[in-house]
């Protein structure tokens, strides 16, 4: 897959999960944190994504993780209906903490 080409949809899932999230999740675990979805890495055959989250601090992530994963399908099907791929990534979450990063 092209470098270009990943990149879009890479970019692309996050800002349709980020919305998804936001307006659509029941789930009230996601309706509380409202996670933020940090970055997506999508595999080189385009099957697999991993996106990565981070919802605030750290005392909510095993909840936030678990949540995400049980909503793993629905998040999927509503991100079929607004992407036109060929097939949809299967997803994946790993808590990111983008404040790491950056020492103080």
């Amino acid at each position: 897959m092209n470098r270009k080409v990943k990149a879009r949809i890479e970019a692309e899932i996050q800002r349709e999960l980020s919305d998804i999230i936001a307006t659509e999740a029941k789930d009230p675990v996601l309706r509380r944190t409202l996670p933020d979805i940090i970055g997506v890495e999508l595999s080189p055959n385009g099957q697999r994504a991993v996106v990565y989250v981070f919802a605030g601090d750290e005392s909510a992530k095993d909840e936030v993780l678990s949540a995400l994963a049980r909503d793993r399908g629905f998040l999927r099907t509503e991100l079929a209906k607004r992407i036109r791929l060929k097939r949809v990534p299967s997803l994946s979450f790993r808590w990111e903490d983008p404040l790491e990063e950056w020492p103080l």
